[in-house]
């Protein structure tokens, strides 16, 4: 919380948190700051009746600020703080993945980080593209997991485990920093060898010797104890010469170092050293620089910012630099700076002035950021909306057309999160009703059984219903009566939608007309005549033939009885439907 409140996008000043925090303790019933509680303070305070589990929370401070004199400023950021918070908390219980891209989008830190221009804003903008990642994979093990089980696999891994993946540069575009032990048997372009200081590199400090330390290894058990000085003796003499071959070893060994350094450079090699430092004495240039200055002016070559040692007495230059530094920081860091420059330009054009003085190019690009500001604002507009619009699928079928006329809500509702349904028996005993009336005529599509009308019929129960249900269907009207076309498909473009469905059996009347009928398995007869309305008008305009000359019945199996819906709704009314219309509302028998 406190680095939300700090950050650039919300800049709360130390005064208003300061105030902040007190009304956090007051909140929680604190009414004194106690800095060093013993525990036996803590016991008294428990059975006094003061529970020290209830910790101020600067949430609860957000939502309830009290009276206290903040700035103007900080009590308006609070309010929305307080606001995005509550609209986070509701969205808890939506998948894990969608409820992290919800935070990133409401807090803003992903276009933070895209307008940063720090160096290392690439390699945040990276790790936040990871930490979605591995809430992916962590959603992927299970989807039903939640957020606390998220919360505590972050902090079971940041604890126990190696940390989350972190974005590091790669060979082409980073820095190396190495140690020239590290740097053995590697090469760079560029080598910058930086700190050659006297008493530095080389160092002048002596290892310590295992004659004057118990901890150290002695010499003569070390695996390397062939190539080390060792002790001849044990009298005064032996160990002042024992510590003499030991500080020329110790200098051949840097001078190995030194060679190990200067030669890892392929093409250019930089060497620097300082002069001051906070201590008071200075620094001059180490004998590894004397010689390669040497050597470079024996080439004839210029040796670039040397600087022999300071006399003695020569001001220290960081004496006068105060190291302190204010927090939290009062001053705009480089990227707020940008940002506030960025906004002031914004308030202060008038988007109604013509863009002037640009040529052909740039008006093209200035063309280009007004269509993506249009769409990005559109974006924006949606994401904010209280009202959420949801585009219909390219095609509908007749059920969806009429589940779009009873109850639009609901069914923007299904097309914005659409939901497994479950099995369910009465629509595959349906299925097969329709599969048995078409190989009962002979007339069998190659289509998938999932496409067929039927399996949406509901009241076949089991395989001795179905069976009632067809000898039913062999003593009714239709029983022996063959079909034109059975599963007739068809499509329908109305209101510019596309409308697709398929008819259950079409039968050629003795005069000629076509006669649509629609099998109801179903115990209700309570069938929306809107999609026999549709059969119709496809019907006839598949055939070049007027509405009227098409009739249309449904055939409710289990009763024997044929419905024939009147006054069905043509085209106008039946595009209004899908256009939202409120003419669009035809009335059933």
């Amino acid at each position: 919380m406190l680095t939300l409140l700090t950050g650039p996008r919300w800049a709360i000043g130390p005064r208003d948190l300061r105030l902040l925090a007190e009304r956090a303790r007051r909140i929680a019933g604190v009414q004194t700051r106690v800095e060093h509680a013993t525990v036996l303070d803590q016991l008294v305070s428990i059975a006094d009746g003061v529970d020290p589990a209830e910790v101020p929370s600067l949430d609860d401070a957000l939502s309830d600020p009290g009276d206290l004199p903040y700035s103007e400023e900080a009590r308006e950021r609070f309010a929305l703080l307080a606001g995005e918070l509550r609209a986070l908390r509701a969205s808890v219980g939506e998948p894990l993945l969608d409820v992290v891209r919800r935070i990133i989008d409401t807090t803003g830190a992903d276009v933070e980080l895209a307008s940063a221009v720090s160096p290392a804003a690439e390699a945040r903008r990276d790790n936040l593209d990871l930490f979605v990642k591995a809430v992916a994979d962590f959603q992927a093990v299970d989807g039903a997991v939640t957020l606390p089980a998220l919360l505590a696999y972050l902090t079971a891994e940041d604890d126990q485990g190696n940390g989350l993946d972190l974005a590091t540069p790669t060979l082409a575009d980073s820095v190396k920093l190495l140690t020239v032990h590290r740097s053995k048997g590697l090469e760079w372009g560029t080598v910058f060898l930086v700190g050659t200081c006297e008493t530095r590199f080389p160092s002048n400090r002596s290892r310590t010797l295992w004659t004057s330390s118990p901890a150290v290894l002695p010499a003569p058990l070390r695996g390397d104890a062939a190539d080390l000085p060792q002790l001849e003796g044990h009298d005064k003499p032996a160990l002042d010469a024992y510590r003499q071959a030991t500080r020329a070893h110790d200098a051949e060994e840097e001078l190995r170092l030194g060679y190990v350094a200067v030669t890892r450079a392929a093409h250019r090699l930089c060497v620097t050293s300082y002069c001051w430092s906070e201590r008071a004495t200075p620094f001059g240039p180490s004998e590894y620089q004397h010689v390669l200055k040497e050597q470079l002016e024996e080439w004839g070559l210029e040796v670039p910012g040397w600087r022999d040692k300071p006399a003695k007495g020569d001001p220290n230059p960081y004496d006068a630099v105060d190291p302190s530094r204010p927090w939290p920081v009062t001053t705009t860091g480089r990227e707020a700076a940008l940002r506030l420059e960025a906004a002031a330009r914004v308030r202060a054009a008038d988007p109604a002035t013509a863009d002037e003085g640009l040529d052909m190019l740039e008006a093209a690009v200035v063309a280009d950021w007004d269509t993506e500001l249009d769409r990005l604002l559109a974006e924006a507009r949606r994401d904010r909306a209280a009202r959420l619009e949801v585009r219909l699928p390219s095609s509908l079928s007749a059920t969806a057309v009429a589940r779009l006329r009873e109850d639009p809500d609901g069914f923007a509702r299904e097309l914005a999160r659409p939901m497994p349904r479950p099995p369910s028996s009465a629509a595959r005993f349906g299925t097969r009703f329709h599969a048995w009336v078409e190989a009962r005529f002979g007339q069998q599509d190659l289509f998938d059984a999932e496409d067929l009308p039927g399996r949406g019929d509901a009241g076949i129960e089991d395989e001795a219903d179905l069976k009632e249900l067809v000898a039913a269907f062999e003593e009714g009207p239709f029983g022996s009566r063959v079909p034109h076309q059975v599963e007739a498909p068809f499509s329908l473009v109305l209101g510019g939608q596309v409308v697709r469905g398929r008819i259950d059996a079409v039968y050629r009347e003795p005069d000629g007309a076509f006669l649509l009928v629609d099998w109801k398995t179903n115990r209700r007869a309570d069938a929306d005549p809107l999609q026999l309305a549709l059969y119709r008008l496809a019907w006839a305009e598949l055939h070049d033939l007027a509405p009227e000359e098409v009739r249309t019945a449904f055939y409710y199996v289990r009763t024997g009885r044929v419905v024939e819906p009147e006054d069905l709704p043509g085209r106008e009314e039946l595009a209004a439907i899908l256009l939202g219309s409120p003419e669009g509302d035809p009335q059933g028998p």
